[in-house]
């Protein structure tokens, strides 16, 4: 999924700045609670290098990730990023803690099946697989990484890929919109327009503009 995640970003970021977004605009969209997602992809990383604590590190990260999710329901690519990591849970918790790969989508991805069989957190797909077209079965055939991806992964992606590419363009947007309004002219009589606040929720501001 890293390698996956990497090429969406890259991709997604890259459209982000043809279509006029900015890394300045970008870095000061305000967030919510980043400590929860911080701690959902600390668990998944604890999960792969803490045996027989993979299932688990799928459940907290599912949380957290819920829980960061409700604190910023403006952020594009949210809900694709819990419903991905939501049905990858759901698949590994069904196969006993364990991601099921498809020997037919290592073959084609160039992965050797060796490294699935002797793996705690992957296991062999079979014919005993539970929720079998949710598992990892999508070849991704990237020559320096190659790797098999499930449908949950793709979600995660699409939903990285998504925050890459329209969160830029619309904080771009909004501190436009925000410097034209603090060099109004102030009216006789009238106060000036208060001057904007750069701490202010760019998240909540991001709703009101189209990708």
């Amino acid at each position: 999924m890293f390698v996956l995640l990497v090429l969406v970003l890259v991709g997604g970021a890259t459209v982000g700045l043809i279509r006029g977004g900015t890394p300045a605009a970008l870095v000061r969209i305000y967030v919510a609670r980043p400590r929860a997602l911080a701690a959902a992809f600390a668990a998944l990383l604890l999960g792969r290098v803490v045996p027989g604590t993979y299932a688990a590190s799928w459940v907290v990260a599912t949380v957290a990730v819920a829980f960061f999710a409700a604190a910023n329901p403006r952020l594009p690519g949210l809900g694709l990023l819990l419903a991905g990591i939501t049905l990858n849970t759901v698949v590994v918790l069904a196969n006993s803690g364990q991601m099921p790969v498809s020997r037919w989508g290592a073959d084609r991805a160039g992965v050797a099946f060796s490294d699935v069989r002797g793996s705690s957190q992957y296991a062999p797909g079979d014919s005993a697989t539970v929720l079998r077209p949710a598992t990892d079965v999508i070849p991704l055939a990237f020559p320096p990484a190659p790797a098999v991806v499930s449908i949950g992964d793709v979600l995660v992606a699409a939903g990285a890929g998504l925050f890459a590419a329209v969160a830029p363009v619309r904080a771009r947007r909004t501190l436009a919109a925000r410097r034209v309004h603090a060099a109004r002219p102030e009216h006789p009589g009238a106060a000036g327009p208060a001057a904007p606040d750069p701490l202010a929720s760019t998240a909540a501001a991001l709703s009101t503009d189209g990708p």
